[in-house]
């Protein structure tokens, strides 16, 4: 009786210890933390090559100031476009100025103030159009659209007259180079002034007054 007894101990003393050890077929006991997924890392930062915020740049004598060809008008309507490189970098700020659209729907460019609302906040409307670029020709160049602001158009003409036209208060948002639709997420930028000013050069095309000036900014 006492052998069946020990026998019995003695088994029931290596169940207990086996459960004791716990832990699976991954060998880690109960009292372990099992290892945590890390986070993804973070997205590369984004690059903006236009400062966030540019205080009054100043008096810029033209980079670019081109009387156009409206495509398609025949040489009947007249679009201009003038861009200067703000002061110590590779950012452009272009102003354009097309007949017959946004502002001046149903007419000629004029001198007076326009607001950057309604029609002058698309591409595919505007009748004045204000751009921006960012660090032309590097690897971080960036394109933007104004989304505010007014635009001062004090002198415009025909070749060899001067024009003179200064931005006020704008606010920018990037844009895709190709599409010109908002990259969302975007970069955003603002100047809070800048006066463009040089003498008009009229650029013909062939084609019977087709589109004559290149469309990209500072060309």
């Amino acid at each position: 009786m006492r052998k069946i007894l020990l026998s019995l101990f003695l088994i029931s003393g290596c169940m207990v210890g086996a459960e004791s050890t716990g832990g699976g077929d991954d060998g880690v006991g109960d009292d372990q933390q099992q290892p945590q997924p890390q986070p993804n890392p973070d997205p590369q930062s984004r690059v903006c090559s236009l400062p966030e915020t540019t205080a009054d740049a100043g008096n810029l004598t033209a980079a670019k100031a081109q009387q156009c060809n409206v495509p398609g008008s025949q040489g009947t309507k007249k679009w201009y476009r003038v861009a200067a490189t703000l002061a110590g970098s590779m950012d452009y700020v272009q102003i354009e100025l097309w007949d017959g659209r946004g502002a001046f729907t149903g007419g000629a460019v004029a001198t007076g103030t326009y607001q950057l609302t309604g029609a002058e906040l698309d591409p595919a409307t505007c009748g004045v159009c204000v751009r921006g670029l960012g660090d032309k020709g590097a690897a971080t160049q960036k394109e933007y659209f104004a989304t505010g602001g007014s635009v001062q158009v004090t002198s415009i003409g025909g070749a060899g007259a001067q024009v003179s036209v200064t931005l006020s208060g704008a606010q920018f948002r990037e844009i895709d180079a190709t599409t010109k639709a908002a990259v969302s997420g975007g970069c955003n930028a603002s100047v809070s002034r800048v006066q463009l000013a040089g003498t008009i050069v009229a650029v013909t095309g062939g084609g019977g007054g087709g589109g004559s000036c290149p469309a990209t900014i500072g060309d």
